[in-house]
């Protein structure tokens, strides 16, 4: 009897011993699974970003321009360099716009500005418009950005003005150097000039700040993928060397 009560305590020794491992077989391969399907995932997702150009990296976009559609009528931007005016020297027409419900319309001439924050020297700025150009007869449009005694930082890819006709809003965009910190963009038409022009959706991005020194995108990067905002958005960034 002793002895019989002996060999069933192994025989529940091992059938504990037993089930334990299977216990352990199956976790470990639920695991193997769960991470094989990950992995599985994780694959796709990179199948598809080298298909797309797209990395997955997030980049958080400030506008460095507020009111760049000129919805609020003339607030952020002023009449002139020394002072915010929260007006406009050009009138605003609800009639034509390329978003929203007005644009800021230029006729013959006149200037606005609005101050930029947060730029160092030699940072690298994006600033993108749409621009409708009615009709020019002489001089034309300037989307530009300027310093403080009012002259034109240096263009590293794109063009400040335009003085033909269009059809409709054509995005322009241009990419340049700052050369100090004191810096405004610069919307309108100088005196010499005889023009009936709509600007609307104005975009300032520095591109340094964002993405880093030596890491800044190309214009025609720009023009494509960093649509009018106000205020912040986030966008997903390709590796342009891939």
């Amino acid at each position: 009897m002793k002895k019989l009560n002996e060999k069933g305590f192994a025989v529940a020794v091992i059938l504990y011993a037993s089930a334990t491992i299977l216990v352990l077989v199956l976790i470990l391969i639920l695991s193997v699974l769960s991470t094989s399907s990950r992995n599985t995932s994780n694959l796709v997702d990179m199948v598809k970003e080298q298909v797309s150009g797209v990395t997955g990296d997030a980049f958080q976009l400030y506008n460095l321009i507020t009111n760049g559609g000129f919805e609020n009528n003339g607030i952020s931007w002023s009449t002139s360099t020394s002072e915010i005016t929260n007006s406009l020297t050009n009138q605003l027409d609800p009639s034509i716009f390329h978003s929203g419900k007005q644009s800021l319309k230029v006729s013959p001439n006149g200037w606005q500005w609005q101050s930029l924050k947060n730029v160092n020297t030699n940072d690298k700025i994006y600033v993108g418009s749409f621009v409708y150009m009615e009709e020019v007869k002489s001089g034309g449009l300037d989307i530009s950005i300027v310093n403080q005694k009012g002259s034109s930082l240096p263009v590293l890819a794109g063009g400040y003005g335009i003085s033909y006709r269009t059809d409709g809003f054509e995005h322009r965009g241009v990419i340049v150097q700052a050369t100090s910190t004191e810096l405004f963009v610069q919307v309108g038409a100088s005196n010499a000039s005889n023009i009936s022009a709509y600007v609307d959706d104005v975009v300032a991005i520095n591109l340094t700040k964002i993405f880093g020194e030596g890491k800044e995108p190309s214009l025609e990067w720009c023009n494509e993928n960093i649509k009018y905002f106000n205020g912040v958005t986030t966008i997903t960034n390709y590796d342009e060397s891939e």
